[in-house]
């Protein structure tokens, strides 16, 4: 090898050991030095050990070479009792609320990191389109306020269900006011953290949980089940029963064996009652409910209580062409008719009566198979005279 070759291959060591050498003296330097490995930033959510439980404040180790502060106002904003639980080599979640300063020291916030993981989780439900069930616990104008963990979440007035449109501002409030501390089952449909928004509707929520309970609920039920439902709603047709999620109709006509004008006058909303399934038609998503069918027949023993020539206290109930109604009891109603109703010498016998007067009438003729009974109050008239026979209610 030359004299040159050799010279070159001794100075590429000598600057090589140079170099090491000012790199190890540099790693030296840096670990010598104040600054962290991975020094925290403002609005960092991080992981910290508790370190030391002070009267005041806590420190907190996250990581870095110097502990966080996480002071006495950041822990008055939490639940007194979730701050006394509190103990030294505590895991807990802290946000960085102010950088390290100068001196190296920074403050943290547990507060902070508690509404973050409440984003984080309402930002899962909103991905996911999963329900989930809130308190109401206010309202303002446009709608309700809802808790969500430490966070506020906000339903809109169109995404409340059975909530009255057109309404007067007072008229708006007193409906605000009565959902006040209601459990409500709620979808996630906004997310807005930097505006600080979380937007969530009743109306969706509920229309698929009905949906799914609708279909487990065909699946389940059978023609003859006798199930307790809900009065959801009333309608001059029948009354509207909520048997889980998914709606049945009670018909006018199957509320009771007594005939009735509007469910009204038997149910209202609100009501637990037990009715018998009648009819399931899955493809049109529809259930029949009945409730007189869970009581006895009247007109089944109707002969053990009526005899003919019986004279006994009725109630007309409505007035025809062809004379008048009576109800004898609950569920058994008998025909009072026009030539039954007065004497032969009377000129209108229908204004002899009027609905809702109480009378006496004697039995003709009883009927139980297709469920008659045939009156006369002439002939009790004749039997008792007309002053006994007039009852006052």
């Amino acid at each position: 090898m030359s004299e040159s070759a050799q010279n070159n291959i001794e100075t590429r060591t000598v600057e090589r050991q140079a170099q090491d050498q000012s790199d190890l003296e540099l790693f030296e330097q840096y670990l010598e030095a104040d600054g962290d490995f991975d020094s925290p930033e403002r609005g960092d959510l991080r992981e910290g050990v508790i370190v030391e439980v002070r009267p005041s404040e806590l420190l907190v180790n996250v990581g870095s070479k110097r502990d966080g502060v996480v002071p006495q106002s950041d822990l008055a904003k939490l639940d007194p009792e979730f701050v006394k639980n509190l103990y030294e080599g505590q895991t807990v979640d802290v946000v960085v609320s102010r950088p390290p300063e100068d001196d190296g020291t920074f403050q943290l916030s547990i507060a902070d990191a508690l509404q973050q993981k409440d984003w984080i989780i309402a930002q899962k439900l909103l991905d996911s389109g999963e329900i989930s069930t809130h308190k109401v616990i206010g309202y303002n104008k446009g709608g309700l306020t809802v808790e969500f963990n430490r966070l506020r979440g906000f339903v809109p007035a169109s995404h409340i269900i059975d909530m009255p449109r057109n309404l007067s501002e007072d008229q708006r409030r007193i409906e605000f006011e009565r959902r006040n501390g209601e459990e409500m089952r709620l979808k996630v449909i906004e997310v807005d953290r930097r505006r600080r928004r979380l937007v969530m509707s009743q109306m969706l929520a509920e229309r698929e949980y009905r949906t799914h309970q609708k279909e487990a609920l065909f699946t389940r039920l059978k023609v003859g089940d006798v199930v307790t439902g809900e009065v959801r709603s009333l309608r001059p047709f029948g009354a509207f029963i909520d048997l889980g999620g998914a709606d049945g109709l009670l018909h006018v006509s199957e509320i009771g064996w007594a005939p009735i004008n509007h469910p009204r006058e038997a149910l209202e909303v609100g009501q637990k009652i037990e009715v018998e399934v009648m009819r399931l038609d899955p493809e049109n998503q529809r259930i029949g409910l009945s409730r007189k069918r869970l009581n006895a027949n009247p007109w089944s023993d109707v002969e053990s209580r009526y005899q003919v020539g019986q004279i006994i206290p009725v109630t007309v109930t409505r007035l025809a062409d062809f004379g008048a109604f009576a109800q004898v009891e609950p569920g058994i109603e008998g025909l009072i008719h026009l030539s039954e109703l007065a004497d032969i010498s009377v000129a209108e016998p229908l204004k002899t009566v009027r609905a809702g007067e109480k009378i006496l009438v004697k039995i003709l003729r009883v009927d139980p198979k297709r469920q008659r009974i045939g009156l006369s109050r002439r002939q009790a008239l004749d039997a008792t005279g007309e002053e006994e026979a007039t009852t006052e209610q």
